[in-house]
């Protein structure tokens, strides 16, 4: 379920942030514009060494701990991520990124109560659709569903056009059983967004339970033209090629979906 909430990580760019508590050096500002192209290139370790030279040259600059946490998430390190996102809150306590960052690394920590005191904090500070979704995957986690759906709405409050809460209210609308319901949250995402391969999955999903086996395999194609190898749309590709009567082809995707 957590790879189904967090389905894709935003790198965010806040080097122009109004208020900062130092002077960033100039040096230190053209490292962390390399670190981040880095981080754009998929290359977070050459990142977090530029990151590491920025925060030696201003220690008590947010912005150097916040790029050092982004190559670290990215590397999988989500421990120092935490650990370089606390420092930069710490140096900067009322900026609500931060806080939204520490709960998406607390997130993939399983730490779910504490993502959602980090998701619940930066809503405070700066209410968006992020935080409030961020907050119904650790209710959801937690195990809380009417928090998790009422948090999702929220979200959809704050911006009506924010796809991922209408993927996730369909998840839970397909776990209650609701699978009418699932059905329009999906195509609304769908309106928004239809070429977005989360979507996509979703949309292929639901297909799939319903008997719509022919249009589960067209999307999850799709999907899988996008995220080539992606291990659940994969699996739920598969499964809509059996009902569908392609064994051969279901086979031969299980195959190399568990030889991997």
């Amino acid at each position: 379920m957590l790879s189904r909430w967090l389905v894709l990580i935003q790198l965010v760019w806040i080097l122009g942030c109004e208020s900062v508590p130092a002077p960033l050096p100039e040096s230190a500002a053209i490292l962390l514009q390399e670190a981040t192209i880095a981080l754009n290139e998929n290359a977070p370790e050459r990142a977090a060494n530029m990151a590491e030279q920025a925060v030696q040259m201003a220690p008590g600059h947010p912005h150097p701990h916040f790029i050092l946490g982004q190559a670290h998430y990215v590397r999988g390190n989500y421990t120092e991520a935490r650990r370089s996102w606390e420092i930069a809150r710490s140096l900067e306590p009322d900026n609500w990124i931060w806080l939204q960052t520490l709960g998406d690394a607390a997130f993939q920590q399983a730490d779910y109560q504490a993502s959602l005191d980090y998701y619940l904090r930066a809503g405070r500070l700066h209410p968006d659709a992020v935080s409030w979704h961020g907050a119904a995957g650790a209710y959801w986690e937690m195990g809380n569903t009417e928090d998790a759906w009422d948090a999702c709405h929220q979200a959809l409050v704050l911006d009506a056009d924010y796809v991922p809460a209408y993927i996730s209210l369909a998840m839970i609308a397909e776990h209650m059983g609701e699978l009418e319901d699932a059905r329009d949250y999906v195509e609304q995402a769908l309106s928004l967004s239809p070429n977005n391969p989360a979507n996509l999955l979703a949309a292929g999903r639901l297909a799939r339970l319903t008997g719509n086996e022919d249009y589960a395999v067209s999307v999850l194609k799709q999907a899988l033209e996008q995220v080539p190898g992606h291990p659940e749309i994969r699996y739920n590709l598969a499964m809509a090629l059996l009902q569908a009567g392609e064994g051969e082809q279901a086979a031969a995707l299980l195959e190399e979906l568990y030889s991997k």
